[in-house]
């Protein structure tokens, strides 16, 4: 899709970035920002409980248009997973749906504080704003899906322990190019564009160094963050009739996307843990809700440069001791002062 810029916005947008830039606090200070947690998903494959926690780090930088009032900026990443196979409930086990997927992320949020940080040591603060991310759903091949591949009439697909994209093999359906297909899932993209929402609070070590806690949601426009959606099943019929046709025009990297598309489509397993033969059964997904996830982090924030009041007047002395609001360059010496 492409997308036609209107000059006069982006002249309005700059327009607006110089009036606040110019109307911003004289103490305008950028810090560098790291952090570190964990993060966990909610969607399909959670089934209403917690699902794995994964590791979560960031890095960024922040700046001060007002006092209390901040851009920031995090490349982060991160990793969410579920796996139907330790859930409690009997009925879910036996779907025996995973996914796992890395996650990379850049944001461009607004920081707000909620009380003066030159008034208080520790400091609540709200955040929120547009992410683009980058996610691609895979699962590892168990013993379960050979004896499934042998089921169907498949030999030499996968390996136990191989890493397969889901994404890739379509396994609602979306590579079937079959457009009469109702049950086919929706094709969807590995870059989408969120909305993060968060809080936290931070304290302040000395001028230069803070520490803090916070807690993030995404807000996705997807529901394929673990690649099921799709309340329906493909049916065998369906895959058998689309892989003759592939088998017939010669197209073997067709046929056998296919097959590895079929098989992992349906790990259902019975009571007892077995393989069994893809039929009609409990819905896949719930198309009606879109995924979500999540992070919980420390945040370490350092002050790297600053635009202080004595400058804006003419000071150019670098920064001491003595002259606290000196010349915009490192304040890491604030620290042992």
């Amino acid at each position: 899709m492409r997308i036609k810029f209107n000059l006069s916005i982006i002249n309005s947008g700059l327009l607006l970035v110089f009036v606040l830039l110019s109307s911003a606090s004289n103490g305008q200070y950028f810090k560098l920002t790291t952090s570190f947690g964990g993060s966990i998903y909610q969607g399909d494959l959670s089934n209403g409980v917690v699902s794995s926690i994964g590791p979560a780090a960031s890095v960024g930088l922040t700046y001060d248009l007002y006092d209390n009032f901040r851009l920031r900026t995090n490349l982060s990443f991160l990793q969410v997973s579920a796996d139907d196979s330790k859930s409690p409930k009997l009925a879910i086990k036996e779907r025996n749906l995973n996914f796992k997927s890395d996650i990379i992320e850049l944001s461009l949020m607004g920081e707000v504080d909620l009380l003066n940080s030159e008034d208080y040591t520790l400091v609540p603060y709200l955040f929120g704003g547009p992410s683009i991310y980058h996610f691609n759903p895979y699962t590892t091949i168990k013993q379960s899906d050979i004896t499934e591949e042998v089921n169907l009439g498949y030999t030499g697909l996968f390996k136990v322990g191989q890493k397969v994209y889901l994404h890739d093999i379509g396994t609602e359906g979306q590579i079937l190019n079959d457009n009469t297909l109702k049950t086919a899932g929706k094709s969807y993209n590995l870059t989408q564009l969120n909305i993060q929402l968060g809080g936290g609070f931070r304290y302040k070590i000395s001028d230069a160094i803070s520490i803090g806690y916070e807690f993030s949601f995404r807000k996705l426009f997807t529901d394929y963050l673990d690649d099921v959606s799709s309340k329906n099943y493909i049916s065998a019929g369906e895959w058998t009739k689309v892989i003759n046709l592939a088998k017939a025009s010669g197209n073997t990297a067709r046929v056998k996307l296919l097959e590895e598309g079929e098989t992992l489509s349906w790990r259902e397993l019975d009571s007892k843990g077995n393989s069994i033969l893809l039929k009609p059964g409990p819905p896949r997904g719930n198309p009606d809700a879109n995924d979500a996830y999540f992070s919980s982090q420390v945040r370490l924030s350092f002050t790297l440069f600053s635009k202080s009041d004595n400058y804006a007047r003419g000071n150019n002395k670098l920064y001491s001791p003595g002259n606290p609001r000196g010349k915009g360059q490192l304040n890491c010496p604030k620290v042992f002062y």
